[in-house]
């Protein structure tokens, strides 16, 4: 039942486990991990696509962009550009883990699939061209909508609840901003009101889900404060409302195309889940491979980021150290 109280976090339950050391908390067995499952893909030269420039000519000729303008946005966005990746979230059974698994997010949480940097950015490009929820990425039409997110890592019929609806067609940022910060905070723009929340600001155990979230779900180096889209999925976390995962990272997807595409490039390692699935040739011996970050444990969500103006999932590939990047690997 929406609302319910067994989704709803307590984090009195949720942190009693977890006072010790956190040497300590990694000798406890931890959440098996659940691979995800991608197609053979065929690695001899004759079956490999012709990349774009400069490559001897193979036998299947694969455009990597779909148009001219899609080139260009390689070029100027996507080239040189690091990436922000999800890390997999590991600890041992716990009333948090629990939740995780009542919502159906478990086996998202466990995975953590390498990317490759060469895909994610076409992926990224060629979306200027979409259609129907789909993207061309090396000949075949990928796709990239919440019903195929949620297929891809066994969350199928996840949904938003009717309150989780009812939420965004009215919007109240007070009521929001006075459940994720005990009434600290007027969220507007009205006088005497905050255009952000920051996160200082937040509750312990909204504080605890806003690092979750940046983590995993919607992965972002920026944790200073709370941007619009997360304050209403953290009100709806807190409130126990039923979240459509997949909706959620289509829509974080689809911001950072919408956006100014200035931050590092998010969501690698689905991007390139969804495109193997979908039958994208990776062209092995080639393919640049984007770094694993370190696993999330509860005690990294419950201290949150060591330092809140960059949080720890950020990663960058030798091609973006040769340009304009300047992120590193960071626990």
């Amino acid at each position: 039942m929406e609302g319910s109280s067994n989704l709803v976090p307590n984090l009195n339950e949720m942190m009693e486990e977890y006072a010790q050391p956190e040497e300590e908390v990694r000798q406890e067995p931890a959440m098996e991990e659940v691979p995800i499952e991608t197609p053979e893909v065929a690695t001899s030269p004759e079956q490999q696509p012709q990349t774009r420039k400069g490559k001897e000519k193979m036998v299947e000729e694969v455009e990597e962009f779909i148009s001219d303008e899609a080139y260009s946005i390689w070029r100027r966005h996507y080239n040189n550009k690091g990436f922000v990746a999800e890390r997999k979230f590991t600890n041992p059974i716990s009333p948090f883990t629990e939740m995780i698994e009542q919502r159906g997010w478990g086996t998202f949480c466990k995975h953590q699939n390498s990317g490759f940097a060469a895909i994610v950015k076409e992926f990224y490009s060629n979306m200027v061209g979409r259609k129907d929820n789909t993207v061309y990425v090396r000949g075949v039409w990928v796709p990239y909508g919440s019903e195929a997110i949620n297929q891809a890592f066994g969350m199928e019929g996840q949904k938003h609840g009717s309150k989780f609806k009812k939420l965004l067609e009215n919007l109240n940022k007070k009521k929001i901003a006075r459940k994720l910060t005990d009434g600290k905070v007027k969220w507007g723009h009205g006088e005497g009101e905050k255009k952000v929340i920051n996160r200082g600001d937040l509750t312990k155990e909204a504080k605890v889900w806003f690092y979750f979230l940046a983590s995993v779900f919607v992965p972002t180096r920026h944790v200073c404060t709370v941007r619009e889209q997360e304050a209403i999925l953290l009100y709806a976390i807190l409130k126990g409302y039923k979240l459509n995962a997949g909706a959620v990272i289509e829509n974080s997807i689809m911001r950072y195309h919408e956006g100014n595409k200035r931050g590092l490039i998010p969501h690698p390692n689905t991007i390139t889940v969804l495109c193997l699935k979908a039958g994208v040739k990776a062209k092995w011996d080639e393919e640049e491979e984007i770094p694993k970050t370190s696993p999330l444990t509860m005690t990294g969500v419950s201290k949150g980021p060591r330092n809140q103006k960059k949080q720890g999932a950020i990663v960058e590939t030798e091609t973006a150290k040769q340009g304009e990047g300047t992120s590193k690997v960071a626990e």
